[in-house]
């Protein structure tokens, strides 16, 4: 799901700086070892879209990686507003990365690290047309940190969608364990049996995305397992995020899907 260029401005350790004046310490673990945690939001020009549920997901993820947050939730959001408001973009794509700071080499966590809390903005499209997707032999580590929450550590994802891209699609399915699917490459997937839309379960490999999460809680959206072959049996597909929304897929695996914006009508409006 790729943006536009970066904007000349960021926030950067809770003050506004031009991007080119920024500077990442050589020894920053982000830089050297991924360990550090990011979300996208999306500014519409009037907002952060989904702000809260994407500081919920940010919080849980420190918790669980130890990873201390320097700012408070209101301090990121008056940041990232500002950040937005000075870059005159809209609508945008704002991403903002926490890493665990500078540190010696090996794994070993500092004794008292120094976050390091970095915002870039970029344009995005107003609209996202309709793609073309196909399953990759790239599994999810589902028991594995790098796959439940949002870590620096994209290399798998990646690797998934230079795979699918060199098969001619625009994006690529990631596979779960036992022969199911997981995910996209930067996306969640939903798939339509009959009346009902599934996504695959977190266990399964799939991240705990925005967008999903909204659709689950408004009972449009089914968590369950999702066989490989089930890919050859849905209606119509799509894949959510918090840039995108829900954005059809016209082609899976090769074979026509339906791609008429009415089936996914219920989807969008659930998101408004």
């Amino acid at each position: 799901m790729t943006t536009g260029p970066l904007g000349d401005m960021c926030w950067h350790n809770g003050r506004l700086a031009r991007i080119d004046e920024v500077r990442i310490d050589p020894t920053d673990r982000g830089f050297t070892l991924g360990d550090g945690l990011f979300e996208t939001l999306l500014w519409t020009g009037r907002e952060i879209r989904f702000f809260e549920d994407h500081m919920a997901r940010l919080g849980h993820g420190a918790s669980q990686l130890g990873l201390a947050i320097p700012f408070s939730i209101v301090e990121l959001e008056n940041g990232l507003v500002a950040l937005a408001q000075a870059s005159g973009l809209k609508p945008a794509a704002l991403r903002l990365m926490v890493t665990r700071g500078v540190g010696p080499r090996g794994l070993k966590v500092p004794d008292t690290p120094l976050p390091n809390v970095l915002a870039t903005i970029a344009t995005v499209p107003t609209e996202f047309p309709a793609v073309e997707v196909r399953l990759v032999d790239i599994y999810r580590a589902s028991g594995a940190p790098s796959a439940r929450f949002k870590t620096l550590s994209y290399v798998d994802n990646i690797i998934a969608l230079r795979l699918a891209q060199a098969m001619g699609a625009d994006d690529g399915l990631m596979r779960g364990p036992d022969g199911s699917v997981a995910c996209g490459t930067s996306a969640n997937v939903l798939i339509r049996h009959g009346d009902q839309w599934h996504t695959p379960p977190l266990e399964d490999g799939a991240l705990p995305g925005i967008v999903r999460g909204r659709l689950i809680r408004a009972g449009l959206v089914t968590e369950s397992r999702i066989p490989v072959a089930d890919l050859e049996m849905c209606q119509a597909a799509c894949l959510t995020n918090a840039l995108v929304g829900v954005r059809p897929i016209h082609t899976l695996n090769g074979r026509p899907l339906k791609a008429e914006l009415g089936l996914y009508a219920g989807l969008i409006a659930a998101l408004t």
